[in-house]
């Protein structure tokens, strides 16, 4: 046998292990959805699972969450709105919670077009745009690509360019390597960020995050999403994005003690939407979590001036 064949074979065989080894194998079925307590639409590329909240008739705000916590990002906000008279939907992306993990690429176009598809299964034809960390993105894309169906925007520790100086993505991006690492240790990585998010934002039920967390990436075609993510153009910069909200009235919310997106990019962001800047002191990455009255209060009278 050559040297080539040798380095194929191995080459299989890691594979191959990685599979074998590989935390996502279960299978999101209809009995799983049963069972989950939230609802599901099917959109046209698979089930979104998603929450709503509200008066029927009120002013519509959708909520969109970050790269990997899923929709109870939005714990803190979500009844709040929706007792303050606002109809609230908050929903998981494809690739996490419940949502299905469909095939090909994970890039902001595929994320805006579940978003629009999500609105128009409600009947909205405006809403209120609400987006934590790369949810911001997905908000100023939204926003480029559908400018008519959108009132005001919300953005809490948005992202602007999460490639920048990632090594984590810069390992992804690797072939066979990335692959490898995506189906091993990527995962895990995932899982370690946000409980110590959880636990640095002091939430009460940190330990109950953790194990949904833990429990979304044990679902088949996790780490597949993240990893086309980390290969596409959702973690680039999106300095030209964010310009679309310029024509919006934008509330920008973020902390002085973000570890997640540099001070410099929130400063870019703010001149390229003139959004109104609220910093808050001591604060991380999860100011939804951190400290939810203050961002609800910052919400709520935004939405209503």
């Amino acid at each position: 046998m050559g040297l080539t064949s040798k380095i194929i074979g191995i080459i299989l065989i890691l594979f191959a292990a990685v599979w074998i080894l590989g935390p996502d194998k279960r299978r999101i079925t209809d009995g799983v959805r049963a069972s989950s307590g939230s609802d599901f639409i099917e959109l046209s590329e698979g089930f979104v699972e998603f929450e709503s909240a509200g008066p029927v008739d009120g002013e519509p705000v959708v909520l969109i969450h970050g790269l990997s916590v899923p929709m109870y990002d939005w714990d803190g906000q979500f009844e709040n709105l929706a007792d303050n008279g606002y109809r609230v939907v908050r929903y998981n992306q494809f690739g996490r919670g419940l949502s299905d993990r469909p095939r090909g690429v994970y890039s902001l176009d595929r994320y805006v077009r579940q978003l629009r598809e999500l609105m128009e299964s409600q009947g909205w034809d405006k809403a209120n745009i609400i987006g934590h960390s790369m949810g911001g993105v997905i908000a100023a894309g939204y926003a480029e690509a559908f400018p008519e169906s959108v009132d005001r925007v919300v953005l809490i520790s948005p992202g602007l360019h999460m490639a920048k100086d990632n090594s984590g993505i810069t390992l992804i991006r690797i072939p066979v390597l990335g692959d490898l690492a995506a189906k091993t240790v990527l995962p895990s990585i995932l899982t370690n960020r946000a409980e110590g998010l959880f636990l640095n934002a002091g939430a009460a039920e940190a330990d109950r995050y953790s194990q949904a967390f833990r429990r979304q990436i044990r679902y088949a075609g996790f780490s597949r999403s993240v990893k086309s993510l980390f290969r596409h153009d959702v973690v680039d910069d999106r300095t030209d994005t964010y310009e679309a909200l310029g024509a919006f009235e934008t509330l920008l919310i973020h902390g002085t003690n973000d570890e997640s997106v540099p001070t410099e990019h929130f400063d870019i962001i703010t001149e390229k939407t003139s959004a109104e800047r609220i910093v808050l002191p001591g604060i991380g990455h999860m100011p939804n979590m951190e400290a939810p009255d203050k961002v609800n209060s910052q919400i709520v009278g935004f939405l209503r001036d």
